[in-house]
């Protein structure tokens, strides 16, 4: 039952037309992540979904959605906690997101525009 409660709540963001920033900015305040890692995974493969099927051809699995998300939420923690001495760089970034679109790199200007816009946004 928590996972249809899960999957209508997803249902009610609408993410088309959205990059994947601003998606998971409105999906993140929407609500308080939960402090389980059990329960945030469920919650992003829901997110990464909900995001593949409101933007199809976008990427080539909701897995590459599912990473990338993760990628950019552990960026947004990196960038912007003042305990973090090692800032990601935006070439750190691109490196660590090589062939996660089964087994392809997603294109530089996708990585790019996510780098700058949880840089300077977030």
């Amino acid at each position: 039952m928590n996972l249809q409660i899960l999957k209508a709540f997803v249902d009610l963001h609408e993410f088309s037309h959205l990059n994947l920033v601003q998606a998971l900015r409105q999906f993140l305040w929407s609500f308080r992540l939960p402090g389980e890692a059990q329960k945030i995974d469920r919650m992003m493969e829901a997110f990464a979904t909900r995001y593949c099927n409101c933007n199809p051809g976008v990427f080539q699995s909701t897995d590459t959605c599912y990473i990338l998300s993760f990628a950019i939420i552990m960026l947004n923690t990196s960038l912007h906690n003042p305990n973090v001495k090692d800032k990601t760089t935006l070439e750190r970034f691109i490196s660590m997101n090589r062939g996660i679109n089964n087994g392809s790199d997603l294109p530089d200007d996708l990585l790019t525009h996510s780098y700058w816009s949880d840089a300077l946004l977030f």
